[in-house]
């Protein structure tokens, strides 16, 4: 079972309450990023697409996906809301077959962007690490779901995107 699956289950009696506020955050976020940003919020609408059946969260996942492949000049190297994380999300997105495409051609305004900008610090290597091994992975013909070699598991990087996405105020709250 997927780590998806296993949070909503968890919060299976105010999924429906999260998931109509993650619609309206959705609509007021202007950052593309991975944890509490538009792409976040769209692998959580595709999961949920998936778990519950419900091709409008997909449709919506759709609409917002567009938008984040606009990608701003100014957006940093960090997996949190930056180039990699967005990198790693859509790689994602790929291997899970919620989007299609050749990886090199759907990513490869991101990659330009990756390559131009510095690395200035540990932190952001280690998140240029992860998403390069993740998208390798993809390549490769074993996908694993947690890669041996990076400081972020995939289990990790899915609470993380739900945490953030949903903020721990919003589940403590509701439960």
């Amino acid at each position: 079972m997927n780590d998806m699956k296993e949070l909503f289950i968890q919060y299976k009696g105010i999924l429906k309450d999260l998931l109509r506020y993650g619609v309206v955050k959705t609509e007021a976020l202007e950052h593309p990023g991975l944890y509490n940003g538009k792409l976040g919020m769209t692998i959580l609408f595709y999961e949920y697409s998936r778990y519950g059946g419900d091709a409008l969260y997909e449709q919506f996942a759709d609409e917002i996906l567009e938008s984040i492949m606009e990608l701003p000049d100014n957006l940093s190297l960090d997996l949190s809301d930056g180039l990699c994380g967005i990198g790693w999300g859509i790689t994602y997105l790929l291997r899970e077959r919620f989007i299609t495409g050749e990886i090199k051609d759907v990513l490869s305004d991101i990659d330009i962007k990756i390559q131009e900008t510095e690395i200035l610090n540990d932190d952001t290597l280690k998140d240029y690490h992860t998403y390069l091994m993740f998208r390798k992975e993809y390549i490769g013909e074993d996908v694993q779901r947690d890669l041996p070699y990076s400081p972020y598991r995939e289990s990790y990087i899915q609470k993380k995107i739900w945490e953030t996405c949903f903020s721990q105020n919003q589940l403590e709250m509701n439960q």
